[in-house]
């Protein structure tokens, strides 16, 4: 009644123009910028069923405060945010570790550097099926700017991603848009062997709310923190809803002082919570789900790398110095020298050896003479600034490291 009313009530105003408001001027056009708007949640997630024994493992690599978790379902490799930048060489290091050579898919929570900036270079190197983000986002350049060819699958909530046999990840959020992209991170369930596993991006506590709101079913047993384990996510009442036996936080506390909080931690471990920080691990967590759904959580096992290590680092000069002090000849491929003041990285290509006893030098594109290989950059070693060099071998083992002279 009181709509009709409404209607009949403008229907009176017949001498105004269509194309103007009462009071004689246009009226104001909503846009709606794609990526704000609330989503309706499907009903997907609640047509599966999981089942079958799979083999699970997941490693969360060391990559500062940053997010990079792969994952090996059976035969499919996938992985969940890809660090910053500077993560690169950890990002091959996973793939090597679990013996992957490609990715059946790449899910990208949500736009912030530390969750999306390895993305390119990780591409450069490696292919995926596809890269699945939210629907919910007003920004996704970071994403579109890199995939190329690949296609983007925008995930609204309730919707599934088959990872094999009887295996889904499940998309409980982002449902409401939040003008803080933490917030519309996308949220993932993994139930496997009995399991479950909740993945939160940096998700806070508006967006727990709405989840909560919502009555998605949170219970877990793995809980990966959102938001770095700071004191603005991890509610009370959201944590009592995902009752975990195992967290799992990437920070890095030289880099964000409030990443992981003690009060996120105390609460973690007063939930009766087993809690693992990735800046404990010298590369990575390595979770292992067994077929009966047990978790197991321990530092990634690591080959002993060849004894190689840095003669020089010259600002001056733009190159470094390699010895192999071993008695036997070590193979190169895949290694990584990182500048840290920089973040520029130089890939050893595949096949450079260096003999016992021997050095090999690493110029860039200004160095003068003949290095025996040479960085594509004109200049690396900042000339006033302290760099500090770190060499990392294909494991993600920082083998050696030296402050440039």
């Amino acid at each position: 009644m009181l709509l009709a009313a409404v209607m009949l009530l403008s229907g009176c105003r017949g001498e105004s123009d269509p194309g103007e408001t009462g009071d004689g001027t246009a009226p104001v056009e909503t846009v709606t910028i794609p990526g704000t708007e609330d989503r309706a949640v499907l009903g997907d997630y609640l047509e599966i069923t999981p089942h079958g024994e799979h083999d699970v493992r997941m490693l969360f690599l060391n990559v500062g405060k940053a997010d990079a978790i792969f994952l090996r379902i059976g035969e499919t490799g996938w992985m969940i945010d890809a660090g910053t930048v500077s993560a690169l060489p950890m990002l091959e290091a996973g793939m090597n570790l679990l013996g992957l050579s490609r990715l059946d898919g790449i899910f990208i929570t949500h736009t912030d550097s530390d969750h999306v900036g390895g993305l390119r270079g990780f591409l450069s190197l490696y292919e995926t099926d596809a890269i699945y983000t939210s629907t919910i986002s007003a920004d996704w350049n970071r994403v579109e700017g890199v995939r190329g060819e690949i296609p983007r699958v925008a995930l609204d909530p309730g919707a599934v991603v088959q990872a094999g046999e009887g295996v889904w990840f499940e998309v409980l959020g982002p449902i409401r848009y939040n003008p803080r992209d933490d917030n519309n991170s996308l949220v993932l369930r993994l139930r496997v062997n009995g399991s479950t596993s909740l993945f939160c991006g940096d998700m806070m506590t508006d967006e727990e709310k709405t989840l909560m709101y919502a009555g998605m079913n949170l219970d877990c047993d793995l809980l990966k923190v959102g938001h770095h384990g700071k004191k603005d996510a991890t509610s009370s009442s959201f944590l009592a809803e995902t009752s975990p036996s195992v967290a799992l936080i990437c920070a890095d506390k030289e880099e964000e002082s409030d990443s992981a909080h003690k009060s996120v931690i105390k609460a973690l471990n007063a939930a009766g919570a087993e809690v693992y920080i990735t800046e404990n691990t010298p590369v990575a967590y390595d979770v292992t789900v067994t077929p009966g759904g047990k978790i197991t959580v321990e530092d990634v096992s690591l080959p002993e790398p060849p004894d190689v290590r840095f003669v020089s680092v010259s600002k001056s000069d733009q190159l470094v110095v390699l010895e192999n002090a071993g008695d036997a000849q070590a193979d190169l491929s895949g290694w990584w020298i990182l500048s840290e003041t920089g973040n520029d990285l130089y890939r050893f290509p595949d096949g450079t050896e260096l003999e016992a006893g021997g050095t090999l030098s690493v110029g860039c594109t200004d160095t003068s003479g003949t290095p025996d290989l040479r960085w594509n950059e004109g200049k690396v070693w900042h000339k006033t600034k302290e760099d500090r060099a770190v060499l990392i071998d294909p494991w993600g083992a920082e083998v050696d490291f030296m402050v440039s002279q």
